[in-house]
């Protein structure tokens, strides 16, 4: 157990200098870790996964071009249409998720809009809520596609978002609902041309290995750059007064 705790602090401080830039091998008394490996994700026409959120978090996706120094950046992910898959497979109905998605882009005319989609696979509760059918065009029943976590990650919903109609695509956010379980989402872009059909790299995994004695523990973290965070979600916010 001793042993266990000692590596594990190693691989977190291991992470904690990567953070900061400094990716080499961290050493204490009695333990030490492995320098620590940085990746920047995703890869032309990889899928961007995120680690499974709950119902009160964000999922946060750019698909603007973020190293632009143009104000509104230009789009990055130029197709018509993407897929979003979220969702655990096999879970009771009562903790299947629905899903929330907002869109935001710049209109030359308008400024910055956005369109909002919701979807439900539960048919009982669209009754009350009004969403759209998460079975229609397809059936949320189980979908394995590679992302950035795995070659074979699960789904269970999967549905493609049309973007007619809309200018330059900044960004898409999208938060799970009716769900007590954390669970998968995961952002698809469509077509193999390169980066008009891929997602903005916007998320790092960093991974280091502790050790101490015999024992190992590899901590790897998540980062994405760049993010709202999610409490703005739940803010009014106005550049003049808010009447009632």
């Amino acid at each position: 157990v001793e042993q266990s705790s000692r590596a594990f602090s190693a691989a977190e401080a291991g992470i904690e200098k990567a953070i900061k830039g400094d990716l080499s091998a961290v050493s204490f008394p009695d333990a030490q870790s492995s320098a620590a490996t940085s990746v920047s994700l995703p890869e032309f026409n990889q899928a961007l996964e995120y680690p499974p959120i709950g119902k009160e978090e964000i999922a946060h996706f750019w698909l603007a071009d973020l190293n632009s120094t143009s104000n509104p950046p230009p789009a990055y992910y130029t197709q018509g249409t993407i897929d979003i898959y979220w969702g655990t497979p096999n879970l009771a109905s009562s903790d299947q998720a629905a899903i929330e998605i907002n869109t935001l882009y710049y209109d030359v005319a308008l400024g910055f809009q956005t369109k909002k989609f919701f979807y439900d696979p539960v048919a009982s509760r669209r009754g009350e809520n009004g969403f759209s059918d998460a079975n229609i065009p397809t059936v949320c029943s189980s979908y394995a596609i590679a992302t950035t976590s795995g070659p074979s990650r699960n789904f269970f919903c999967r549905q493609t978002l049309s973007f007619a109609g809309l200018g330059n695509r900044m960004v898409l956010r999208a938060r799970l609902l009716y769900t007590g379980v954390s669970q998968p989402i995961a952002l698809q872009p469509l077509g193999g041309c390169g980066q008009a059909c891929s997602l903005p790299k916007q998320a790092k995994i960093y991974t280091a290995i502790g050790s101490s004695g015999e024992t190992q523990r590899t901590v790897q973290l998540f980062t994405l750059d760049k993010v709202v965070p999610f409490y703005f979600d739940y803010a009014i916010f106005s550049a003049g007064p808010i009447e009632k």
